[in-house]
């Protein structure tokens, strides 16, 4: 068992592993520019599709509303005139 943890700790000084300075640890520059457009890319797709849901949502209380009055329309009874009716008059002719 000892001898795994000296190969370990060997190959791991041969590899240079740990033996970072704190400039080169992490994403740095081109990392915070990547996440930054991500964050706006993401914001604008949620926007787009928030006001896609809406349209989506106003176009269905609108055929709603509008197959209502269809409806609505349909059961009335219209009855004709006996005479034609000019509306420029409001007379009867």
């Amino acid at each position: 068992m000892n001898t795994i943890f000296e190969s370990l700790a060997l190959t791991s000084s041969t590899l240079g592993v740990g033996t970072e300075t704190s400039s080169e640890y992490g994403p740095g520059f081109l990392g915070f520019i990547f996440t930054a457009a991500l964050v706006v890319a993401v914001i604008f797709l949620i926007r787009d599709m928030v006001r896609r849901v809406r349209r989506v949502r106003y176009t269905s209380e609108a055929e709603s509303k509008q197959q209502g009055l269809v409806d609505e329309g349909e059961g009335r009874n219209l009855q004709e005139p006996d005479a034609p009716h000019d509306p420029k008059t409001d007379e009867q002719q």
